[in-house]
């Protein structure tokens, strides 16, 4: 089963945005728990009816909100998948994907024995993994 071309792209996006999930999701509940208020130049006067919200309703809004959730489980299945998959696949997806500036290509991993299997093998091995993280996206 070959991947569409969206489905294999989002895969490498998920892959690559992995290792900031917990940036991304720190910075949304900073924006979250500390809003950003323009000053109101007529909160001296009467009438300024404003309500702060209450630590239950921060947590709430932390606890219900799409972009965290789907960080949260995104970086679930990613873990999850990386623990049960086997030692070359981890290092093909850890060195091609996760890796900011990565050092190798499929070839220069087999090359320099990085993997144990040769390249046929290694993409085999990234496209099972890709289809598992694209059914369980």
């Amino acid at each position: 089963m070959d991947l569409e071309k969206w489905r294999f792209e989002r895969v490498k996006q998920v892959l690559r945005d992995y290792p900031e999930y917990d940036l991304k999701i720190a910075k949304i509940e900073e924006s979250i728990r500390y809003p950003h208020k323009p000053d109101d130049y007529a909160s001296d006067r009467r009438g300024t009816k404003t309500t702060p919200e209450t630590a239950t309703e921060t947590l709430w809004t932390i606890q219900t909100h799409d972009a965290i959730n789907q960080f949260r489980h995104n970086q679930k299945v990613v873990s999850e998948l990386l623990e049960d998959c086997g030692v070359d696949t981890e290092t093909i997806i850890r060195e091609l994907y996760m890796r900011k500036f990565p050092r190798y290509t499929m070839q220069g991993l087999v090359q320099e024995r990085k993997i144990s299997c040769g390249k046929d093998k290694a993409f085999k091995l990234r496209n099972r993994f890709f289809e598992e993280l694209d059914k369980a996206l």
